[in-house]
């Protein structure tokens, strides 16, 4: 009985993980990108599921089942495609207490058609990423300053930083200024003025134009509701 319970209960885990599953909302901001990408184990022993790309954030999710924690994104349905390095557009790895994310697709080449892309698994739960927030993702190497009215916040290369309960004026608005740390000095990156998000939420991510290497701000309203 011993030797049995030592054989059925790693089997059972394995089919427990096997059986993992994560909501997940892709995004890409390149224009001619894929609408449809499959997810594969990267062995190419099993497909994952299929995920829609947008330009926007909405409601609209897909659910991805992962054995290993990671996957790697392919235009096609068979799993063996995950395997072949030309076909790979991407991988990510999901930790497995993620239940929610937002898939965001980065390019990593200039050549528009590649679509060769640095996969970011961005957690949307209520308590990383709460109703009349903001969520500042620093996705470029250089470090970024913050200037949120009269607050000023400095935001690591590689890191993301909730932002709430900020001063809104009588527009119900704070005004914004990003700077980017390049060659020892900060350059400005963008300017204006934030929206109170109310009870939805907002999405700011910097990044860097692969053909220029710009960096640039990009902000993308998330209508649906925390998870």
């Amino acid at each position: 009985m011993k030797l049995l319970s030592l054989l059925v209960l790693p089997l059972l885990a394995a089919s427990a993980f096997a059986q993992q599953e994560i909501r997940v909302r892709a995004l890409s901001f390149t224009p001619e990108f894929p609408v449809e990408l499959h997810a594969h184990d990267p062995s190419g022993s099993e497909t994952a599921g299929l995920i829609e790309i947008k330009s926007f954030l909405n409601h609209e999710s897909t659910s991805l089942k992962c054995r290993s924690g990671r996957v790697v994104f392919t235009r096609r349905s068979n799993p063996v495609s995950a395997t072949r390095v030309d076909e790979v557009l991407g991988g990510v790895d999901l930790p497995a207490e993620m239940k929610s994310c937002i898939l965001l697709f980065l390019p990593e080449s200039k050549d528009a058609e590649a679509f060769k892309s640095r996969v970011i698994a961005i957690d949307d739960s209520a308590v990383a990423f709460p109703a009349g927030s903001f969520l500042f993702s620093n996705l470029s190497k250089f470090p970024v300053k913050l200037e949120l009215g009269n607050e000023k916040l400095e935001i690591p290369a590689g890191e993301t930083k909730k932002i709430s309960d900020l001063a809104y004026g009588d527009s119900q608005s704070v005004s914004m200024r990003a700077y980017s740390q390049q060659n020892g000095e900060w350059k400005l990156v963008a300017g204006g003025g934030w929206t109170n998000p109310g009870s939805k939420r907002v999405l700011q991510i910097v990044t860097e134009d692969p053909a220029s290497g710009r960096v640039e701000l990009k902000g993308v309203r998330d209508v649906a509701a925390a998870p």
